[in-house]
C-alpha cells in the first residue's frame, strides 16, 4: 500500500489588508449557535460528499481544544439555513500568532455565490480580533476550487515535504496559476516546530 502523502499547507503571511466580507443580500453571516449544530453537519455532510449523519459537530469541533463558539462563522439563507461555514482555529504547529483556516464548507446548492471566500474572510477577521497577525490551512490536491479561493484570498503555497512542489505545480498549472509562484516553488523546505 502507497504512504499517503502530507495535506498541502498555504499561508498569508498578514492579516492587515482584509476586505470586508460581502454576501447577497438573501445571506447572513454570523458566528454559531448551539442551534446551528444540526444544520452545520447537514453541510459538511453535503459538503465534503458523506453519507448523511456522518458529520458530528461535537466530535469535530466541540471536543477539539481551540473550539469557540465565535470562531465558528457561518453564512445563512433568508430561512436561516446554514449555506457555508468556515473556522478559525489554532495550532501549536503554526505558532500562537497564528490563525488556521479550518473546515471551510459551502453547500453544493449554492456554489458559485462567494459564500466560500466571504465566510472565510470573516473567520480571517476573527483572527485578527483575537490578535492573530498570519494564517494557514490545510487542504488536499483534489479540492482544486476551494485551492482556487485561497489563491484569492492571498493564501501561498508552503513547502514542507518533498512532495510539494511537484503536487503544487500540477494544481497551478491547472488553475493557470504557476507563473505566479514557480520562483516560491523552487525554493527550500520549511519546517513548523510546535510549541510547547
Amino acid at each position: 500500500m502507497a504512504k499517503k502523502l502530507p495535506q498541502l499547507i498555504m499561508r498569508r503571511p498578514h492579516l492587515l489588508d482584509l476586505a470586508a466580507p460581502v454576501v447577497a443580500e438573501a445571506f447572513t453571516i454570523r458566528a454559531f449557535r448551539s442551534e446551528d449544530e444540526s444544520g452545520w453537519n447537514r453541510l459538511m455532510d453535503a459538503a465534503f460528499e458523506r453519507r448523511p449523519g456522518q458529520s458530528d459537530f461535537a466530535r469535530e469541533m466541540v471536543s477539539d481544544a481551540p473550539y469557540r463558539p465565535e470562531r465558528v462563522r457561518l453564512v445563512t439563507d433568508a430561512d436561516d439555513v446554514v449555506a457555508a461555514t468556515a473556522s478559525c482555529w489554532l495550532s501549536k504547529r503554526f505558532g500562537s500568532n497564528s490563525a488556521v483556516l479550518h473546515w471551510v464548507a459551502t453547500d453544493p446548492q449554492h456554489a458559485g455565490l462567494g459564500l466560500g471566500s466571504a465566510v472565510s474572510l470573516d473567520a480571517l477577521h476573527q483572527g485578527l480580533l483575537e490578535g492573530r497577525d498570519r494564517a494557514f490551512l490545510l487542504t488536499d490536491d483534489f479540492r482544486v476550487a476551494a485551492i482556487k479561493t485561497y489563491l484569492r484570498l492571498a493564501f501561498t503555497p508552503v513547502l514542507t515535504h518533498g512532495s510539494h512542489a511537484d503536487r503544487w505545480r500540477k494544481i497551478l498549472a491547472e488553475l493557470s496559476w504557476q507563473e505566479s509562484f514557480e520562483e516560491l516553488l523552487a525554493g527550500p523546505l520549511e519546517s513548523f516546530e510546535e510549541e510547547v
